[in-house]
C-alpha cells in the first residue's frame, strides 16, 4: 500500500473503523484497537506521505475524543 490512492481508501476505512470502535469499547480500548489497525499504515510509511498519514490519524482520533488537539492550529 504505497500509492497516495491506496493510503486515502486505507485512511476512510480506518476512519469508519474508528467510528465502530468508539461505539463498542471504552475509549482507551477503542484507540488500542484502532492503533493496532493503522499498524500497516504507520508501520512503513512512505517518507513524502508520512505526515498525511500521521495528520488524518490525529485529526480522526480527535474528533472521536480520544486524544487531545495539541496541534499548534488545535
Amino acid at each position: 500500500m504505497k500509492s497516495r490512492s491506496d493510503i486515502d481508501s486505507e485512511l476512510r476505512r480506518l476512519q469508519q473503523r474508528l467510528q465502530a470502535l468508539c461505539a463498542e469499547l471504552p475509549p482507551d480500548q477503542a484507540r488500542e484497537a484502532f492503533a493496532r489497525e493503522a499498524e500497516p499504515l504507520t508501520a512503513d510509511p512512505p517518507a513524502e506521505l508520512d505526515a498525511h498519514i500521521q495528520g488524518r490519524i490525529h485529526a480522526m482520533l480527535v474528533e472521536a475524543g480520544l486524544i487531545e488537539d495539541e496541534s499548534p492550529t488545535g
